[in-house]
């Protein structure tokens, strides 16, 4: 019995002994960094991707997980505040993973400064120090829930589509509605009123086709196709009031190229502007855009809800589809009328050979951004399209070597604080649209974009769809995706 005993006291220790050198193995895995005089310094920045490098990210952004592109054993990074907060990263598999609550706890020790980040990594036997890069933590939070559509990089079909949230302070991406649950109908352009998930609306295309609208928790379905208008409400833009939507009506056509470089051609044969009033139900005419003289497309309301930009070209049949050039009007709104004023031009881009699309408005009524390429209206193929930041204040128009690209940059989006903008661009690799994020300085200068950041940093390379028209919230959409299928499979409740 003694024996036993003393047998299985033995046993304990030793697996106790076992645990405790296991816990302790794990906690140091991968080498100590050895003295300065040990390691090899390299005039370089080490090659990582997503390119975080001497980029400014907001306050409450997702964690920058990255992946380093070097040969080597083994990788760690240290992160250096400029206040004197320090953080300490072993890579796995070459990978950077940072815990959520240390790196918020990081960014918000260094709001408004910058850190450095120093990547080290044993390279043929022998320590080594890369170049060290430094991203820069503004004063300003970015809107914290992004909404796009994820769609594959096709033409026609839309077999599997989605909207879907995105919570910009984790990793969190949430249905709104896929269209698998709705008859796979196309669900497209959705909108809101000053960036809030109060007022929300979008497409659906197909056998339960309508205009979803909503306000507050209450969802209407509705046609917004008139007997005097082109075609329904196409490209929206929310009245900040929350009362009206403006509208093109469009009547759209689609070409493909010979050449494999240009792939696809999306034009406007007749286009107008509507306004919608969503007490009401009713469809009016913005005054001086109906009729054949001119085209006009992509509405967007100033903050104040005093005016309303959009693109605009002189309509003539007898135009080659490569030299129709759209401009970026104006007109003056009376908010308690609903009557406009005559247009007046705000960027002639034509005057330099260029197509202006997607304006959009700051919240502080400082700038307009637009998308600039060669010719015509729907830029999002066009490699050369480029975003362009205009002043309102002086007119002056820049576009800006740092945030744009050699491919598509096209589609984009403000923040509320006007400081942020998220837009689509096909640097990626040409094809399929990803999600950049940049910050506007109180100059007026963008920085070097970045990539929505990813749990993975290899999340890209094995994600086959396209983001596509990104808009910034201010608040979660809380809506059930069961609220959104019942209404859209439901009938038409106003026409």
């Amino acid at each position: 019995m003694i024996v036993s005993r003393y047998k299985l006291i033995i046993n304990c220790l030793r697996w106790t002994l076992l645990l405790v050198i296991l816990i302790t193995l794990g906690c140091c895995k991968g080498p100590a960094l050895p003295g300065n005089a040990q390691i090899n310094n390299l005039s370089r920045k080490p090659v990582i991707f997503p390119d975080y490098t001497g980029i400014t990210i907001p306050s409450n952004i997702a964690p920058l997980n990255f992946m380093v592109k070097e040969e080597g054993k083994f990788f760690m990074a240290v992160l250096e505040g400029d206040k004197g907060t320090v953080m300490k990263l072993k890579a796995e598999h070459k990978v950077f993973r940072f815990s959520p609550k240390k790196w918020t706890w990081f960014l918000r020790e260094n709001i408004g400064s910058q850190f450095k980040v120093v990547v080290y990594g044993i390279v043929q036997d022998q320590w080594t120090r890369y170049e060290s890069f430094v991203i820069r933590v503004a004063d300003e939070a970015i809107d914290p829930y992004l909404v796009y559509r994820l769609i594959p990089p096709g033409y026609e079909t839309w077999s599997s589509m989605g909207l879907y949230q995105r919570d910009l302070t984790s990793f969190r991406e949430k249905p709104i509605i896929e269209n698998k649950y709705i008859e796979d109908n196309c669900v497209n352009c959705h909108a809101f009123a000053n960036g809030s998930s109060e007022n929300m609306m979008f497409h659906v295309r197909g056998s339960v086709g309508g205009t979803i609208i909503k306000q507050g928790n209450e969802i209407e379905k509705v046609d917004l196709k008139r007997e005097e208008t082109l075609s329904a409400g196409v490209y929206p833009s929310w009245h900040p009031s929350g009362k009206y939507v403006a509208f093109s009506t469009n009547r759209i056509e689609q070409y493909f190229h010979a050449n494999p470089e240009l792939t696809i051609e999306v034009l406007d044969r007749q286009s107008d502007l509507i306004l919608y009033n969503t007490e009401s139900n009713k469809i009016t005419h913005v005054e001086g855009t109906e009729g054949d003289q001119y085209m006009e497309t992509y509405p967007n309301w100033s903050p104040d809800g005093q005016s309303l930009y959009f693109s605009r070209t002189e309509a003539d049949s007898l135009t080659s589809y490569n030299s129709i050039d759209y401009d970026i009007y104006r007109m003056a709104f009376d908010t308690v009328l609903a009557e406009f004023g005559k247009a007046e031009p705000v960027l002639l881009a034509s005057k330099k050979g260029k197509s202006a699309s997607f304006p959009r408005i700051s919240p502080d009524g400082l700038y307009l951004l637009c998308t600039l390429h060669d010719y015509g209206t729907f830029p999002i193929w066009h490699k050369e399209a480029d975003l362009c930041l205009v002043d309102l204040t002086t007119g002056k128009s820049e576009v800006s070597g740092i945030v744009n690209s050699d491919d598509a940059d096209s589609y984009h989006s403000w923040a509320q604080n006007s400081r942020w903008i998220v837009f689509s661009s096909r640097r990626y690799d040409g094809r399929y649209t990803k999600l950049y994020i940049s910050y506007l300085n109180r100059e007026g200068q963008f920085q070097k974009a970045f990539l929505l950041p990813q749990q993975n940093p290899a999340f890209y390379d094995e994600f086959f769809y396209s983001y596509n028209r990104p808009e910034l919230i201010t608040g979660a959409i809380e809506l059930r995706q069961r609220s959104w299928i019942q209404k859209i499979t439901g009938a038409i409740e106003a026409q």
